[in-house]
């Protein structure tokens, strides 16, 4: 089993231990992904999404907190590459995507603005 393999298979148990409710399990939490905007979306079987959270600065390592939501996925959960024309509904609630992360093997953290 090469490297990027075990990834996935990581990322995936983290993202279903910490995911958003399916959408057959409650429609309206659930993680829509919409395709340059498109309602009403696919939604994703896998997605954690976060209200806030808070990253490292690269050049002093301190932390810095925001009031942006983000969105964590693999990238094999996507419908497609993320862009800026799609939009995300979590909660009930519509976001733009602001800056895709990619992590350079399986997954992608999205941050995301309210629309």
């Amino acid at each position: 089993m090469g490297w990027a393999s075990m990834a996935q298979r990581m990322l995936g148990v983290s993202i279903r231990t910490f995911s958003e409710p399916a959408a057959a399990l409650d429609p309206l939490g659930a993680v829509y992904w919409l395709t340059d905007g498109i309602e009403p979306g696919v939604p994703l079987a896998q997605a954690v999404f976060d209200t806030a959270h808070v990253s490292v600065d690269p050049e002093t390592g301190a932390p810095v907190s925001t009031n942006n939501p983000i969105l964590g996925v693999r990238l094999i959960d996507l419908p497609n590459n993320p862009t800026n024309r799609d939009r995300v509904r979590a909660r009930g609630v519509l976001y733009m995507i602001n800056e895709p992360q990619f992590d350079g093997v399986a997954g992608v953290t999205i941050t995301l603005r309210k629309v």
